[in-house]
């Protein structure tokens, strides 16, 4: 569901700067059961959204066959070097959820790329990947259920960005571009500005 829809069961309101806990939280009493069963991941995009942002990324850039992707190397490593995703499950076995166990199911990225080409930001530190576009969602479902935290085209016209820490998605670039994905019925997008702040209760309005 959107977080507009949220918002009207909360009687909170939706704004660009609004966080999800702080937008879910009741602002009096509500007698109606939320309508939502989980919160939003920090840092990844489910993979409906994704494609739907891919597709339109995709109309406003000229590289679309070689694009950059940043994925935190936050996770767990073996000893032979190779990094590995992990995540918990709430389910207790095969019979309950239809999937393998948990431990069967994280991918492992091979030493030449945990060993390779990274990207630094302040307490950050990505892998560095590349390749089309379309391999934004590849790497959604091969990394389930990370997206790539960063990416953009090698022209650069436009850089999306999912921090490990944040529960939505950010994308700057030309006004074209942002038109296009506040037009699009698939996504739920507002526009932001640089100054927004975007740490822990900063979203005054429904504080």
């Amino acid at each position: 569901m959107t977080w507009a829809e949220v918002a009207a069961w909360s009687g909170r309101v939706m704004h660009p700067r609004a966080q999800f806990r702080a937008l879910a939280t009741p602002a009096s009493d509500v007698r109606a059961a939320k309508p939502w069963e989980e919160e939003p991941e920090p840092g990844t995009l489910l993979p409906a959204a994704l494609t739907a942002l891919c597709d339109v990324l995709a109309r406003h850039t000229t590289s679309a066959d070689r694009c950059w992707f940043c994925v935190w190397d936050g996770y767990e490593s073996t000893s032979d070097g190779r990094a590995t995703i992990t995540f918990t499950s709430t389910f207790t076995s095969e019979e309950e959820s239809g999937q393998p166990e948990p431990d069967l199911l994280p991918p492992e990225f091979p030493p030449d790329i945990v060993n390779g080409p990274r990207v630094e930001l302040p307490k950050r530190s990505y892998l560095l990947l590349d390749g089309p576009l379309d391999a934004a969602g590849e790497l959604a479902m091969s990394l389930f259920p990370q997206s790539p935290n960063l990416f953009w085209p090698d022209e650069r016209t436009w850089c999306v960005a999912t921090d490990t820490d944040l529960d939505s998605t950010y994308l700057g670039g030309p006004a074209a571009l942002v038109a296009a994905l506040l037009s699009d019925e698939r996504l739920e997008a507002v526009r932001a500005e640089v100054t927004d702040p975007v740490w822990a209760d900063s979203d005054e309005v429904n504080r």
